[in-house]
């Protein structure tokens, strides 16, 4: 279906019906942290959200968990969404808006730029950019079918390089997943401004929002655990990989990869394994230890299933795992014996130095159990000239330095943890 016959066979809809799915859904969003203020709630009810998507049903809009992806790569890879509900009013939270304020977002699909100019307001403006041009078309035809028209600009562009005949923004806001933070974001920033993104760390993304604190710094909050399609254009993902076995890989961005040619045959020496001690119910969180595994020197991810390991991964495909071009090591997540609902860490090593290696990753997963386990989560620090040092993660513009705080509890999102921007 193109966007003018979305348009313009968009079904009428009884008001009470939406009235209802809404109430339901803000209800949610706000029992799970994820809607606090008033004026995001009069924005939510205020626009339109079923005319942004005209080709999904009612309780698929108004669910707020859900993704509704608009739009695939001949892979069948999803190019672009209407994020779901908690996304859109968590970001806003964040991004702190008032009226007035100049805000670019980048990734543009027509309900969320809508939404940000309610709360900006007439005195305000929004431009939002997105790199294809069927996007930036469908977001423009909704826009001026629901009366936004005039109050959002859509432009097509790549966003790594900002839109600088916009600039300076009092906010931007990227819906997209970003594993970089362009030079070109920090300097179209007020100082005092606000950037709130999707910002993927060696393959873990947590929405982050960060205030520009002069110059090219960028100080960060604790982030929520989510996932967004990925950055396209001169921004998208730059991640090495190395074949392990047929099913397997090493996804890192190590650049090079230490020894890649190594990788198969020291994967099918026997493991060393070491049991951490540290155990997790089925359904409990554990994206804060996932984060916590990034700070790791040689850090990457092993692709396959249970059945490429001994044990059973902690997630499919995003086994957090350290290579030094000799020496493999890697989490995994059996089941307690003789209990259904309980799991514990174990660690494996191959190579030369298996058992340092694993005992090594054990004795880090302990440290997160000691003091961070039931903590927010880290926080970051975002440079172009922060020193080489443990904790500091080099990107391709700037580099990132992880802060860890014991405080505050975690928000409580992860029930939308595998929802989708």
């Amino acid at each position: 279906m193109t966007t003018s016959e979305a348009a313009g066979t968009a079904p009428a809809h009884d008001p009470a019906v939406i009235d209802r799915l809404l109430d339901r859904a803000v209800a949610r969003l706000k029992a799970v942290g994820a809607l606090c203020s008033e004026e995001v709630e009069r924005a939510v009810r205020t626009v339109p959200r079923h005319a942004f998507a005209p080709e999904f049903p009612l309780e698929e809009v108004y669910d707020p968990r859900m993704v509704l992806r608009t739009r695939y790569a001949d892979d069948g890879t999803a190019t672009s969404s209407v994020s779901a509900m908690w996304v859109h009013t968590l970001m806003l939270e964040r991004a702190h808006l008032a009226p007035g304020m100049r805000v670019l977002e980048v990734g543009g699909g027509g309900y969320n730029a809508a939404l940000v100019a309610e709360l900006v307001g007439p005195g305000g403006s929004v431009t939002s950019i997105d790199i294809d041009p069927v996007v930036v078309e469908r977001a423009r035809t909704f826009l001026a079918g629901t009366g936004y028209g005039d109050r959002v600009e859509p432009v097509e562009g790549d966003a790594e390089h900002g839109h600088p005949p916009g600039a300076p923004f009092d906010r931007i806001i990227v819906t997209a997943a970003a594993s970089d933070v362009p030079p070109a974001w920090t300097e179209q920033l007020v100082d005092g401004g606000r950037l709130v993104l999707p910002l993927e760390v060696r393959g873990y993304q947590r929405i982050y929002a960060f205030t520009k604190r002069g110059g090219d710094l960028l100080v960060g909050e604790t982030g929520d655990h989510a996932g967004f399609v990925p950055m396209q254009g001169a921004g998208a993902p730059d991640s090495r990989r190395a074949r392990v076995t047929g099913t397997v890989e090493l996804v890192t961005d190590a650049d090079p990869v230490p020894a890649p040619e190594a990788l198969p045959d020291v994967f099918a020496l026997p493991a060393h394994q070491e049991r951490t001690g540290v155990r997790i119910g089925g359904m409990e969180p554990f994206s804060t230890l996932q984060m916590w595994m990034t700070g790791l020197s040689g850090f990457g991810l092993l692709t396959g299933t249970g059945e490429d390991f001994v044990h059973r991964p902690m997630a499919s495909n995003t086994t957090p795992a350290v290579w030094d071009g000799a020496t493999l090591a890697y989490l995994l997540l059996p089941r307690v014996p003789d209990d259904t609902e309980t799991y514990e860490y174990v660690a494996c090593g191959h190579g030369p130095q298996a058992k340092e290696a694993a005992s090594a990753l054990a004795e880090h997963v302990r440290a997160w159990n000691r003091d961070h386990r039931h903590g927010p989560g880290p926080r970051f620090l975002v440079h172009p000239g922060l020193p080489d040092a443990d904790r500091v993660v080099r990107t391709r513009h700037t580099r990132l330095l992880a802060l860890w705080d014991r405080a505050e509890p975690d928000h409580g999102l992860d029930w939308a943890a595998d929802a989708s921007g």
